[in-house]
């Protein structure tokens, strides 16, 4: 049986003083909770976060990787530094990196690639638009951004993936697919996972459900039997509902 994940993306926000304050919200959920937790701050509090956790089972996360080691990218930061950092995950293919930034698939590959290299897992983000689901080729799309996201890695590395499908029209709009919508998309992945992978990774994979989700849908989001935890975005910066979310994932 998949374990449960759940991933606390802050995106640009956060303090040192959230750290202080969600860990000690998250402290009396550590033993009593079987899900995995992770928390993806920006990067200038990525080290403090690590000496922050350490002694307990929350594990650290990027948001953000360039998929060269070094070089003249003024901004950018490397899986190397990520690793110095203490970071064990990262995510890639946000569709604000895609929309916003316009990463391609194959610069997005280059990261799943070079992350691996380093040790660090990729969290692969894959969604559609609202007028793609609308025009019915939703599905098309997703699959098309998990086929070009993991086809041909070894199977090895396939497995150290996590995939999170978020549909964007329900990311920071308050507009959540619903359970039976997230669940249909997260079959239909494990479904291509057996072709561009095996089987055995298609039963093993995580597959993440993030858009929206809060303290109040994590529940009947999180007992779907596809969904194997969430990206969580706004409602990770509150101490009073992650730790719900995180609750809801046992």
């Amino acid at each position: 049986m998949r374990a449960k994940l759940i991933a606390a993306n802050w995106k640009m926000n956060g303090s040192f003083a959230l750290i202080d304050e969600m860990l000690k919200a998250l402290s009396p959920l550590l033993e009593k909770t079987s899900c995995d937790v992770v928390i993806l701050p920006p990067d200038v509090f990525l080290f403090s976060l690590k000496k922050a956790i350490e002694g307990t089972r929350i594990e650290v996360g990027a948001q953000n990787v360039h998929s060269e080691t070094s070089g003249a990218f003024t901004g950018e930061t490397s899986a190397p530094l990520l690793q110095a950092c203490g970071a064990q995950w990262c995510i890639v293919g946000h569709s604000e990196r895609r929309m916003l930034f316009s990463e391609t698939d194959e610069f997005i590959r280059g990261k799943t690639e070079t992350l691996l290299r380093h040790g660090i897992r990729p969290i692969l983000c894959i969604g559609e638009t609202l007028e793609q689901r609308e025009s019915g080729n939703h599905e098309e799309v997703v699959v098309a951004q998990l086929g070009k996201g993991l086809s041909g890695l070894a199977a090895d590395d396939q497995l150290r993936c996590v995939v999170a499908y978020e549909p964007i029209w329900a990311i920071g709009t308050g507009k959540t697919a619903t359970p039976e919508q997230a669940n249909s998309m997260h079959r239909i992945i494990r479904k291509e996972l057996e072709s561009l992978a095996s089987s055995e990774v298609a039963d093993k994979m995580q597959i993440l459900y993030g858009g929206s989700v809060n303290a109040e849908n994590a529940d009947t989001l999180l007992s779907q039997s596809e969904i194997d935890g969430a990206l969580v975005g706004g409602a990770s910066l509150k101490t009073d509902a992650f730790p719900q979310i995180v609750a809801a994932g046992n």
